[in-house]
């Protein structure tokens, strides 16, 4: 039976990491904001320092436009989980550049280029679409320049849908023939109880029904998270969960075998989907 020790080299070597965040840690208090990407910044520039590429999938795009709206009016308009989906696509097309120029503050201290990558699912649609995107997230790692992607959701309603972006980084993760998704979140892992899992090589039914739905800002919770990482078990890619709230959690993922829980079975072989498969396969998953 393996343990999370035997995982411990293959995540060292990972080559192509996908790292998604998720609303809560890009709202709520600035400070609290800052800390968490000061560390960020920090740990990607050290991974791209070890010749490993790196894409971000990023929500918040709802939770700043929240911000914002509240700002013009001198007070809370929208009160939580009360919103409409054309209030979404609205706070969503206000919010995005105010999340990017975030990002582009930070990254620019240590000198990572950043890029905007907004796609939907009738991106994926044909094989032309899928090679096409493929091909610009090639284009951009290969220039050296970081991808930020979010959710199309001004203009599009399926990506809402999906997990406060849990589901599009598997898609993403997939797509780009990753080694590794990491998912940073507000806990230390996936909790049974009080106990923390470090390892899962399959996900069960009664897994499935262990995990909690969201909390906070957020529209995923574990339970998408979990099957975030068991879409991707079939094409070899390992997804890892982590607390984004601990200090440097990205780093200590790579070299702590007890850090987080790993969710991985050796025994797939990696590969890259077609386009209809991740059309069958991933979205097939709802969270309603």
């Amino acid at each position: 039976m393996k343990t999370r020790k035997d995982f411990l080299d293959s995540i060292k070597k990972a080559k192509l990491i996908v790292i998604k965040i998720g609303s809560a840690r890009v709202s709520g208090e600035e400070s609290k904001i800052n800390d968490f990407l000061y560390d960020l910044v920090g740990d990607i520039r050290s991974l791209r320092d070890q010749g490993k590429e790196v894409i971000l999938v990023s929500s918040g795009a709802i939770a700043q436009g929240k911000k914002l709206l509240a700002e013009e009016n001198g007070r809370e308009t929208i009160p939580n989980g009360k919103t409409t989906l054309a209030e979404k696509q609205a706070l969503a097309a206000m919010g995005q550049n105010k999340l990017l120029n975030l990002y582009e503050s930070f990254f620019s201290r240590v000198n990572i280029p950043i890029a905007q990558i907004l796609f939907g699912r009738k991106d994926l649609n044909e094989e032309k679409s899928f090679s096409n995107l493929k091909q610009t997230f090639r284009q951009l790692l290969d220039w050296g320049i970081l991808p930020i992607v979010n959710e199309n959701d001004s203009v599009s309603t399926e990506e809402i849908n999906l997990g406060d972006n849990d589901i599009l980084s598997a898609i993403v993760a997939s797509i780009v023939g990753a080694d590794l998704l990491l998912i940073l979140t507000g806990v230390d892992g996936f909790l049974n109880g009080k106990e923390k899992i470090d390892l899962f090589t399959e996900i069960s039914k009664e897994t499935e029904s262990l995990a909690t739905g969201p909390s906070g800002p957020g529209t995923g919770g574990m339970f998408t998270k979990i099957n975030a990482a068991k879409l991707l078990l079939p094409f070899g890619i390992k997804t890892g969960i982590v607390n984004g709230e601990k200090k440097h959690a990205i780093a200590e993922f790579f070299t702590k075998e007890t850090f987080g829980t790993l969710i991985g079975n050796g025994n797939y072989p990696h590969r890259i989907p077609t386009a209809s498969e991740i059309q069958s396969h991933f979205f097939s998953f709802s969270t309603e």
